[in-house]
């Protein structure tokens, strides 16, 4: 077993979280799917199955929707989380709530940025030789980006953005209150 496959059957809230932000882009933008694996012992650890969208623009917006999608949620328990720990009430289950929250707002912001499989479905696009010069001109900075941020050494990179995200509201409180 990798390393990469422990940390994401550790951080498995992210997977899930990073499955249900492709499938939840499909439904908007009227792209049909065929099945979701949100979770499973395998790799990939989590699918979306779904038709080929119709413009460059859509596959984009597909491929990169679980860093939008991951990050709002990670910031939003983070901030919950914070909140929480600010109140008066329920003071026995802060310390549990600050670690639940941490863990559960680390793991989705891990698996945010768009996976190696999302770069090679973008690139089968850039291939195609039915899909205009102008998608390719669009999709090839897309799947540059994604393929630098899924470079094997790159793990330290969704880690500091992890990290970032899970300490952006509780130090933005502080400021707030201070």
């Amino acid at each position: 077993m990798t390393v990469r496959l422990i940390v994401s059957l550790l951080t498995f809230p992210g997977v899930v979280v990073h499955e249900f932000a492709h499938a939840w882009a499909c439904r908007r933008l009227g792209i049909r799917v065929v099945k979701v694996c949100y979770l499973r012992l395998g790799n990939p650890l989590g699918y979306v199955l779904h038709e080929q969208p119709r413009y460059a623009v859509q596959h984009i917006m597909v491929a990169v929707a679980p860093f939008f999608v991951s990050t709002a949620i990670a910031l939003t328990v983070s901030l919950s989380a914070s909140i929480f720990v600010t109140s008066p009430t329920a003071t026995e289950f802060k310390d549990l709530a600050v670690l639940a929250g941490a863990w559960f707002s680390f793991s989705i912001a891990l698996h945010a940025f768009p996976s190696s499989g999302d770069g090679d479905a973008l690139w089968q696009d850039v291939t195609d030789s039915d899909v205009s010069i102008f998608a390719k001109l669009l999709l090839m900075p897309v799947v540059g980006l994604i393929r630098l941020c899924q470079a094997d050494d790159a793990i330290w990179l969704h880690a500091l953005f992890a990290v970032i995200v899970v300490a952006l509201p509780p130090l933005m409180l502080v400021a707030l209150m201070g």
